[in-house]
């Protein structure tokens, strides 16, 4: 998608140019604009990322992403102007030029996103067919979620299990209980993966040989915490084990990129506390009118390798009847101003502190309260292991789109997402959560 994309905004760069001149186009003077352009559509690319043009689950021809869309061009038409004034080697004033290419381009971007959904959600030759060799609760996830979100490219195509009480999942899936069937049903159904959510001591010697039979079918093979992860990007904690730990974890190949992580952490966390400093009086006298109490809320929370921390931020609740409890979605304790800046994230700014201290990250697991995270460890499996990394201001989870408050079941399900940034940490990562967290910011919808 990215690279199509990309292709288009030179192609109406090109065709854009023509329309202005009204002649063919020299060599020279289409070299001259691409080379301008060229970091301008760079600019583009983030921004679309930031808005969520990339994301799988949004479907294209809805109103909701008609004015995702053209907000998307009007920032990124935005960008460029500022990109052009801003840049001093840019002799060209492309004013007349941006108008048409941001027209011609949303022109051909829109009717290449149409029919790419139309490709993908009623082709099939150019879908991945699935099967499930296994019948779980984290199957019945995945069949729903393919089902719902056609741009993954997925389809469920069959179900097998050796269980008699199993009913299938879908009635539009076949469900076969014979393993001598399913070399038949792979060719019937044109499946390409095979994602095993049994166990291997639930895998007969009689599945394993018909399994094993397919590799001149060229299908591929996966298990299903892997296929989960794929698409969900969160880790199925009850199809994990033990080895899953050992296989998936290596902290020690992580040392290098937290080493360099913590150097610009504590360098954006200083320039960061330098920019806020000037605002600080503000901020301190707007929470000082709108309630009583301190300026800064200061907590115990569990830190790496469950070493307890001080975490401050700024006060967003009343003082007066706060038993503070764990803040629950809607929660009345919270002030107008402590709403404005929880929304927009200024209440975590002060955790910078907290950075420069090497308590913290900008990006990690957000750290919990000491007796509440020892509580969530007797109920919930593995969730520990959610402290082998610096707590950060923000996380996977917390772009993720969804409320989670404090309950056992929604701990476990922001657990997913902890344990999906453990075992993929990186630059790359840690740039998409950066990216999602200032479109968050944007938009108002912190918790």
């Amino acid at each position: 998608m990215v690279f199509v994309d990309v292709v288009l905004m030179y192609l109406a760069l090109v065709l854009a140019l023509v329309v202005r001149k009204g002649t063919l186009l020299s060599s020279d003077y289409l070299w001259e604009h691409v080379i301008h352009f060229t970091p301008v559509f760079a600019i583009w690319v983030v921004i679309f990322y930031i808005l969520g043009f990339y994301r799988l689950d949004r479907t294209f021809n809805t109103y909701n992403y008609l004015k995702l869309f053209i907000s998307g061009l009007l920032v990124a038409g935005l960008a460029s102007v500022i990109s052009f004034y801003i840049n001093p080697n840019a002799y060209i004033a492309p004013k007349l030029l941006l108008v048409l290419l941001l027209i011609i381009y949303g022109l051909l971007l829109w009717t290449w996103r149409y029919l790419y959904e139309k490709l993908w959600s009623q082709n099939h030759k150019y879908r991945v067919g699935v099967g499930f060799i296994g019948v779980t609760q984290e199957v019945g996830q995945v069949i729903r979620e393919l089902n719902r979100h056609t741009l993954v490219g997925h389809d469920a195509r069959f179900i097998y299990s050796e269980d008699p009480h199993v009913q299938t999942l879908d009635d539009n899936l076949p469900l076969i209980r014979d393993s001598g069937m399913i070399r038949t049903t792979v060719e019937k159904t044109n499946a390409d993966l095979i994602v095993i959510a049994a166990g291997q001591k639930e895998l007969s010697s009689e599945l394993i040989r018909e399994l094993y039979g397919l590799l001149d079918m060229k299908v591929r093979f996966m298990r299903l915490p892997d296929f989960y992860e794929m698409i969900f990007r969160r880790v199925p904690i009850n199809a994990i084990n033990e080895s899953w730990f050992l296989e998936n974890i290596d902290l020690r190949a992580a040392v290098p990129y937290e080493t360099i992580k913590g150097i610009f952490d504590r360098i954006l966390a200083l320039i960061l506390l330098l920019i806020c400093l000037p605002f600080i009086p503000f901020i301190a006298l707007g929470i000082k009118l709108e309630s009583k109490g301190p300026v800064f809320f200061k907590q115990e929370r569990m830190g790496r390798n469950g070493k307890p921390f001080m975490m401050i931020k700024y006060r967003t609740m009343r003082v007066e009847g706060n038993d503070f409890s764990p803040t629950e979605k809607d929660d009345g304790r919270i002030t107008r101003l402590g709403s404005f800046m929880r929304a927009t994230r200024i209440d975590e700014t002060p955790q910078v502190l907290n950075i420069l201290k090497g308590d913290m990250s900008f990006i990690g697991p957000r750290p919990e309260r000491p007796e509440i995270a020892r509580k969530l460890a007797e109920a919930i499996p593995y969730y520990q292991q959610r402290h082998l990394l610096k707590p950060g201001v923000t996380g996977w989870d917390q772009v993720c789109g969804e409320y989670h408050s404090p309950s056992i079941a929604d701990t476990k399900k922001k657990l997913q997402y902890d344990l999906y940034y453990l075992k993929n940490i990186s630059f790359s990562l840690d740039v998409s959560i950066f990216s999602k967290t200032i479109m968050t910011m944007l938009r108002r919808k912190g918790r």
